[in-house]
């Protein structure tokens, strides 16, 4: 476009007077300069593409944020909204909603194992098995690096809610085969069951969130949260889940 315009100026620039080489050497000049703008408009767009590029990319990424990138499990975002219809449907049915969350243990290695394991690929098997040991309508999630959260609804009883983590537990803690590396890894989980009377969907996940951090002092593998604790929940207004990062960061690292 800027060519363009160049050209046309000098088209209908009047000689009058002035001898042609003056003419044509001015238009030289304005030509030139034309073609300067024009390339570093080029270059410009060449460098601002690859940005565009990406944040194209980032916004797909943000549009697809509920689920997580390695396990393709929901994420805390959506694990939310969708115990907020589970307890909603609880209500209605007068049923159970249970929430759990499994925090995955340090593993030791069998002793035909020499190196660290791929830890994508234990995150991916560990999370298909923790599904493997639900119901169909139940639902897994994944909250932190080692921490998983599951809905398990429709149930009649607590009782039901204690099969579901035990279930959990026998899956995580058969033995592992990644890449010809053997490895053993337990969980401890802490649990509620709701729908519990102006408890809302977070303050049900912190507290089983509590019981989980209650579990690692207790030295037990399940905690459940007693019907006396529940009186002492308050609906959270708290947007990340500070029981769980504090378990995550107090938990040893995978060796």
């Amino acid at each position: 476009m800027v060519c363009g315009g160049s050209v046309t100026w000098m088209q209908q620039t009047p000689v009058g007077s002035t001898s042609v080489a003056e003419v044509t050497s001015v238009q030289l000049v304005v030509g030139w300069i034309g073609l300067f703008f024009a390339a570093g408009f080029g270059v410009a767009g060449l460098l601002c593409w690859p940005s565009s590029q990406d944040f194209e990319r980032c916004k797909q990424r943000s549009s697809v944020s509920a689920y997580d990138s390695i396990t393709g499990l929901p994420t805390r975002r959506l694990y939310l909204v969708l115990l907020g219809h589970a307890l909603s449907r609880a209500e209605a049915t007068t049923r159970n909603v249970a929430v759990l969350v499994c925090a995955l243990e340090p593993f030791r290695l069998l002793p035909t194992s020499s190196s660290a394991p791929n830890m994508t690929l234990v995150m991916r098997v560990q999370a298909a098995r923790i599904k493997s040991a639900l119901r169909s309508h139940d639902v897994v999630a994944r909250l932190d690096e080692y921490i998983f959260a599951v809905i398990a609804d429709n149930l009649e009883s607590s009782d039901e809610a204690r099969l579901v983590a035990e279930k959990i537990q026998h899956a995580i803690a058969l033995p592992l085969l990644i890449e010809g590396q053997e490895l053993l890894i337990s969980c401890r989980i802490g649990e509620i069951v709701g729908p519990q009377k102006g408890i809302d969907a977070e303050s049900l996940l912190d507290a089983a969130s509590r019981a989980l951090s209650d579990s690692q002092t207790a030295d037990v593998s399940i905690a459940f949260v007693s019907g006396a604790a529940t009186s002492s929940i308050s609906p959270s207004n708290q947007t990340p889940t500070g029981r769980m990062r504090h378990y995550a960061d107090a938990s040893p690292h995978y060796e």
